[in-house]
């Protein structure tokens, strides 16, 4: 061994092995053969049963499914968002009205050569279910939005009506927000509850 030879630290030997690794990509769901991401399905299909959603934000999200993987059968049967994107088949809009038909259509044909069959849970011989049930905290912050929408909105002398109207603005902002309780939701909720004190929006829903 030549004597010469220059000996490394160890910050360079580890900068050498750095070097050298493989650089490792990302991977998205797209590119994951099989994989499902159920809540991203389950997003989507409560902003495509929002009535606020706007024609820009149907089509992106049909366009999400279709450029994802394609559903299993138990997917479908267990989100129902078949049963939400069926209706927008008679959709005004022909370009939602077509590309919710192509769903559709697909969808159909993959139930006629695919028998759908419970998944069963080999210990308690139930029915899995992949909806996630939220709770806790998140709800405790969803109830405050409700209660300071109530508190500052403009009566129309029942209780009911202004609860319920109080309610569907929340759900509006929380689907809008991808079902997220972070600093954007909570913006756009205190955003909502300045706009009702100025008395500017008594009766409809601004997600702007």
């Amino acid at each position: 061994m030549d004597k010469y030879v220059k000996r490394l630290t160890r910050d360079e030997v580890e900068q050498e092995r750095k070097a050298k690794r493989p650089r490792l990509r990302q991977a998205t769901l797209q590119s994951l053969k099989g994989v499902i991401d159920v809540k991203r399905v389950l997003i989507i299909k409560e902003k495509l049963a929002c009535k606020y959603s706007t024609e820009k934000q149907i089509l992106q999200c049909l366009k999400e499914i279709q450029s994802g993987q394609t559903l299993p059968v138990q997917i479908l049967t267990e989100t129902g968002i078949g049963r939400v994107i069926g209706p927008l088949r008679k959709h005004s809009n022909e370009t939602i009205a077509s590309s919710a038909k192509s769903l559709v259509d697909q969808w159909k044909a993959m139930i006629q050569d695919l028998p759908i069959a419970p998944v069963l849970n080999k210990d308690q011989n139930k029915k899995l279910s992949l909806l996630v049930q939220t709770s806790g905290a998140n709800d405790d912050v969803r109830k405050r939005a409700v209660d300071m929408f109530r508190a500052n909105m403009s009566g129309s002398g029942n209780d009911k009506v202004d609860s319920e109207k109080a309610k569907e603005w929340e759900k509006a902002i929380y689907v809008q927000n991808d079902m997220k309780i972070d600093k954007e939701y909570k913006t756009k909720v205190r955003r909502k509850v300045f706009e009702l004190k100025k008395g500017s929006c008594s009766s409809s829903y601004n997600d702007s």
